[in-house]
């Protein structure tokens, strides 16, 4: 990831906005029909730098020697609001001090494009079009990697500018390790407590909690004396910097068809461990105005969980879980459905993908239905809609996100879903399938996007299926 380490502003810098600083080679004069003066004193304005030389020249001078601090504020301004990709935005960070001040004085642009991060941690750009750079790998801070080698290091979510891995215990059937945020931009890490962990605490506490309009119990442990966890999916109700926060972990784990929802703030030495209930196979999880929502996948039913700080202030406890009875949209003739939770201009709504039999690719997708969700009915009242006022949604197996696309003015197309599918992929040690598919909801129509990124990133989870990118979202 690019770090904005300023460059001599003496000299030309080794990165530049175009992305090519990185590969060492001399960087690109200045652009032409940039108006300059030589050596700040009262001279001949050139319209135009000779393309094959990067110094000024003035008639009755000689050739004098410029930087590329010399670039006018107001250009460098300029340059910076048409940044739409992250990595660009570091990389004109990075070329001097001048040229950072310069970005962050001028109108702030918007927020920088999406990433995929690919479960081994390397990035891939993406470009308004859909397309896709050249996936390259995240160095991870030395809190954050134990060793040289990460490739045991896989990413089960995102938050925002900060991302979440683990690294499993040797053995695929002892779980996960380690468990750690890292923020690539400005190298934070924060460690979490082992998911897997075997330990004799004497002051373990447990709870039993009726689900409220259902039917089960759910059962939550702190401190528990024995569990083994490997996370597939971690969410943030915020963000956990700094220190101290109020941000929630929540992570869901499925180890040996053991399926297990552990959920952590700060202060806390291990975590709150819930099975049983609704905590089955899920679809999807978020967070919601305060409580944390679970969609089962078996039962098609939406559990509204809801936590409070432990009486003897050993950590965050779940006070209270309810059914919230949902009869989910069906569409006549499709054969199964995938759901995903999204918050969008403060309204949850339900993004399901509805498939013809046997069908499992995106080309098998008969509809793709935006709902609405109103939780405050019994059962929940669904209404669908066909427009996101401009904006997309971007949905991947750990992270899911509205954004706003209607503050770029560069043809970035609003009104569109872009889904990784982690489902697709022909066996559990077979290659992916092509996953990168976005839905317009202006034409009713899908197309695959980023089909030239490199399938050598495809990590593998503990069980052997392939892991899917998840997308970031940068905040600069």
């Amino acid at each position: 990831m690019p770090q904005d380490t300023p460059a001599s502003p003496t000299q030309p810098p080794t990165a530049t906005p175009s992305g090519t600083g990185a590969s060492g080679q001399s960087p690109p004069s200045p652009p032409p029909h940039i108006p300059v003066v030589a050596g700040g004193r009262a001279g001949k304005v050139l319209d135009e730098m000779p393309p094959d030389n990067p110094r000024l020249v003035v008639a009755g001078l000689e050739p004098q020697p410029r930087s590329w601090a010399d670039v006018p504020p107001d250009i460098l301004g300029a340059v910076a609001g048409r940044l739409p990709r992250a990595e660009d935005r570091a990389r004109m960070r990075s070329v001097c001090g001048a040229w950072r001040a310069a970005a962050l004085l001028h109108r702030p642009p918007p927020p920088p494009l999406p990433l995929l991060v690919h479960a081994d941690f390397a990035f891939s750009g993406f470009s308004p079009d859909g397309a896709a750079t050249g996936a390259r790998r995240i160095p991870l801070p030395g809190d954050a990697a134990a060793g040289d080698d990460d490739d045991d290091v896989r990413c089960v979510g995102s938050f925002e500018g900060w991302l979440a891995g683990v690294r499993p215990n040797e053995g695929r059937y002892f779980g996960d390790g380690e468990c750690f945020l890292v923020n690539p931009f400005s190298r934070d890490v924060l460690r979490l407590p082992p998911p897997s962990a075997s330990s004799h605490f004497v002051d373990a506490r447990s709870r039993s909690l009726p689900i409220v309009g259902g039917s089960g119990v759910v059962e939550c442990t702190i401190n528990a004396a024995h569990y083994v966890m490997s996370f597939c999916k971690v969410i943030l109700s915020s963000s956990p910097h700094p220190p101290g926060s109020k941000c929630i972990v929540a992570a869901f784990s499925v180890h040996r068809n053991s399926a297990k929802l552990a959920l952590w703030r700060h202060g806390m030495a291990s975590w709150c461990v819930c099975l049983g209930g609704c905590i089955s196979k899920f679809s999807d999880i978020t967070f919601y105005q305060g409580k944390l929502y679970v969609l089962s996948d078996l039962t098609t039913n939406l559990f509204a969980v809801e936590t409070t700080d432990d009486d003897d202030d050993s950590g965050l406890m779940v006070s209270r879980v309810e059914r919230c009875a949902a009869v989910l949209p069906e569409v006549k003739g499709s054969y199964k459905q995938r759901w995903n939770l999204v918050e969008w201009h403060g309204k949850l709504l339900f993004i399901a993908r509805h498939f013809l039999g046997g069908g499992v690719g995106w080309h098998d997708i008969c509809k793709v239905g935006v709902y609405m969700v109103d939780l405050s009915t019994r059962p929940l009242r669904f209404t669908e809609i066909n427009t996101l006022d401009g904006d997309c949604i971007f949905i991947s197996p750990c992270s899911s996100k509205s954004f706003h696309a209607s503050e770029y003015d560069d043809g970035v197309e609003g009104d569109v879903i872009y889904f990784v599918d982690g489902h697709l992929c022909h066996a559990k040690n077979g290659p992916p399938l092509d996953k990168f598919f976005m839905y317009s909801l202006r034409a009713s129509t899908l197309a695959p996007f980023a089909a030239d990124i490199s399938s050598e990133h495809a990590s593998r989870a503990p069980d052997g299926k392939p892991m899917s990118p998840t997308w970031l979202f940068p905040s600069e």
